[in-house]
């Protein structure tokens, strides 16, 4: 007996398929821990680039189903979905993806609780707040204040907190009645999916100092090699015969080839190569 499917559901797995039939790649993010401004604020910074998506593993896996003929591979990450996901929909490689969301970190609200990740300073101005109760709370975190035109004003810029220190629930509402977001969050690929292929959270981990300086290395290797065995390139060419010519100009030097430039410097060498020989021999220059 086949299982009817709720319309809602039905609507919800088309949607992956639709998304899955668009885009070239998709990628896992695990959103334990992530907050919803979080998410906004990457839609906002990514629009045009990624389309997200919050559904279940199992409407996924029924869509990964429906396309496995197409999709190869796509059952394979579906049976890899655990916990709460959100599904990034994209063109671009999986690689690239996890660079651009290392590097699109947003700024969020601190909740009590919370590690700072820089050091936290409440700069000094106007708050733009009334006084009343809240300077206690000022006072409380040792938060220089003044009374000025009606507001409460911050008298010097304030270490409230040091990095890797925990955010305490006092300072945590002060900041967000500051408007202050201390807290850098980002997101992090645990699955993506490309062209037949599973990427796990450690293949998707790009130390680019580490890969910057592998290929200068490499391409470094690359040059010297093409170099010594006379392979021409435009990047090589200039290389090559400057060695050439360095090459030709010393056995020239050797030879004593009768040529204007080549003897000055053979008789240059000459005179060394004597004074050298004398002065082992132990004669003295005009004796």
């Amino acid at each position: 007996m086949q299982v009817e499917i709720h319309p809602k559901k039905k609507e919800m797995v088309e949607s992956v398929i639709e998304r899955l039939e668009k885009y070239d790649a998709v990628a896992v993010v695990d959103l334990t821990g992530v907050r919803a401004p979080q998410i906004h604020e990457f839609r906002r910074k990514l629009r045009g680039k990624v389309e997200f998506l919050v559904t279940k593993n199992t409407i996924f896996r029924k869509a990964a189903e429906r396309l496995s003929n197409k999709k190869r591979g796509i059952v394979k990450l579906a049976e890899s979905l655990r916990g709460s996901n959100l599904f990034l929909f994209t063109d671009m490689s999986p690689f690239s993806l996890s660079i651009l969301l290392n590097k699109s970190k947003v700024k969020v609200a601190a909740k009590a609780g919370d590690v700072a990740t820089s050091d936290i300073v409440v700069p000094a101005g106007n708050t733009g707040l009334p006084p009343g109760p809240i300077i206690s709370e000022f006072g409380k975190l040792k938060i220089p204040t003044r009374i000025e035109s009606g507001s409460i004003w911050i008298a010097s810029d304030t270490l409230v907190a040091k990095k890797g220190e925990a955010i305490s629930a006092d300072l945590a509402s002060l900041l967000s009645r500051l408007g202050i977001k201390p807290i850098e969050a980002g997101l992090s690929l645990k699955l993506a999916y490309q062209d037949g292929l599973l990427f796990t959270e450690k293949d998707l981990s790009v130390d680019l100092e580490e890969l910057e300086g592998g290929l200068k290395l490499a391409a470094s290797h690359a040059l010297n090699l093409s170099v010594n065995v006379g392979y021409l390139t435009p990047e090589t060419a200039p290389l090559i015969l400057g060695k050439a010519h360095a090459q030709a100009f010393a056995l020239a030097i050797e030879a004593e080839y009768p040529m204007k430039e080549v003897l000055s410097r053979a008789l240059s060498l000459a005179h060394s190569r004597a004074a050298a020989l004398s002065k082992m021999a132990g004669f003295e220059e005009g004796g």
